[in-house]
C-alpha cells in the first residue's frame, strides 16, 4: 500500500480507474471495514485501484469538537495496511478545507483523481460546509460514476459506529467495544522506570507512558501485549487509573502491566502495544498493602478463567 499525503488541489497520477473509501474512519471498526473491502472489490471488479481517502487531522479537531480518538493515526494506517488496498490517501483538513461546500466536493475529487470511477461510504457520512452534504447529494452531484452507499453494520441491536464504540470503551464493556472493532483494542506506548512499589509486594509491573487518546474506564483489564519488532504477545493484567491505595492529592491517571510470568518483565523497555481482551473490576482503594495483595491475586485468577474462554 502507498501512502499520500495532500493537500486540497494536489493532483494524484493513477492511471487506473480509481475506487475510494471516503470516510474519517477512526478506529476501522467493522462497519469500515465493510466500506474499504466494497471498495477494493469494486476496484477489482473494474480492474481499477482501490483508494482509502481519509482525514488528518480528524474533522472534529478543527471544527471545534474535538474526540477522544479510538486509534492513534500509526494504528488507523495500520489497520488499512491489512485491508490491502492499494493506496491510502490522507487529506489534510484545515480550516480552509472545512469551508469547502458540498456541491464543489465532486468536482475537487475529480481534480485529484483523473479517472474517478467510483466512491463507496457509509450511509452516515456528512461532508461539506457544516456537514450540508449527505449520500443523497452525493447521488445527485455524480453524474459520471457509482456512488455505492453501505448500510450500518450492527451487533446485537446496535449500530457499529465510533461513537457507540467509545461509550463502551469508556463504561468498561471491552468484549463488546472489540465485536464491534473486529479486533482486540489496543493502546501504544513506551515502558518507563516506575518507583517499584508493585515489586516489593511480589508483582512487579510495566510502566507504560501511553500514546492514545483516553477512553478506558479505570479499572483492571486482562490484556496482552508485545514490544516493537516482536511477533510473541505475552498475557497479563493491567490497571489503568490513579493508583488510589499509593497516592493522594491530584490523581495521575497510569497504566501499569502485570505479566503472568513475571520473569519476562526484568529489562524490559522501549515501545509497546497493549491489547485489552476483558474488564475484570473497577478500580478502587485499600485501607492495607494485604488486601490488596489478596485482590491482585483474586484478579489474575479471574483474567486466567476469561483468558482461557477466549480461544
Amino acid at each position: 500500500m502507498e501512502q499520500i499525503l495532500t493537500a486540497r488541489d494536489d493532483f494524484i497520477p493513477i492511471d487506473r480507474p480509481v475506487v475510494l473509501a471516503l470516510g474519517a474512519f477512526d478506529g476501522i471498526h467493522i462497519g469500515h471495514q465493510a466500506v474499504i473491502i466494497s471498495a477494493r472489490n469494486e476496484a477489482k471488479h473494474l480492474q481499477g485501484t482501490a483508494v482509502v481517502y481519509s482525514f488528518w487531522p480528524h474533522p472534529s479537531v478543527i471544527l471545534n469538537r474535538p474526540k477522544k480518538l479510538i486509534s492513534t493515526r500509526e494504528q488507523k494506517i495500520d489497520r488499512i495496511k491489512i485491508l490491502a488496498v492499494d493506496y491510502f490517501v490522507e487529506q489534510c483538513f484545515t480550516e480552509a478545507f472545512s469551508a469547502i461546500r458540498a456541491k464543489d466536493f465532486i468536482p475537487l475529487l475529480q481534480k485529484k483523481f483523473h479517472r474517478l470511477a467510483g466512491i463507496c461510504i457509509g450511509e452516515n457520512f456528512k461532508f461539506g460546509q457544516g456537514c450540508e452534504g449527505d449520500p443523497y447529494f452525493l447521488r445527485d452531484q455524480a453524474y459520471d460514476f457509482g456512488i455505492k452507499v453501505q448500510e450500518s453494520v450492527f451487533f446485537e441491536n446496535q449500530r457499529v459506529s465510533s461513537s457507540n464504540i467509545r461509550k463502551c470503551l469508556n463504561d468498561g464493556h471491552i468484549d463488546r467495544a472489540n465485536r464491534m472493532l473486529g479486533y482486540p483494542y489496543s493502546l501504544l506506548g513506551v515502558v518507563f522506570k516506575g518507583r517499584g512499589i508493585a515489586k516489593k509486594l511480589g508483582y512487579p509491573t510495566l510502566n507504560i507512558r501511553f500514546e492514545n487518546d483516553l477512553l478506558l474506564k479505570f479499572g483492571v483489564y486482562l490484556v496482552r501485549y508485545r514490544f516493537s519488532g516482536k511477533e510473541e504477545y505475552i498475557w497479563g493484567i493491567a490497571n489503568f487509573g490513579t493508583r488510589p491505595t499509593f497516592f493522594e492529592g491530584i490523581p495521575e491517571i497510569s497504566l501499569e502491566v502485570h505479566s503472568f510470568d513475571p520473569v519476562i518483565l526484568h529489562g524490559q523497555e522501549g515501545r509497546i502495544e497493549i491489547q485489552f481482551w476483558g474488564y475484570i473490576r473497577e478500580e478502587k482503594r485499600f485501607t492495607s498493602q494485604a488486601l490488596l495483595v489478596e485482590q491482585i491475586r483474586h484478579d489474575i485468577k479471574v483474567a486466567k478463567s476469561r483468558m482461557a474462554h477466549l480461544f
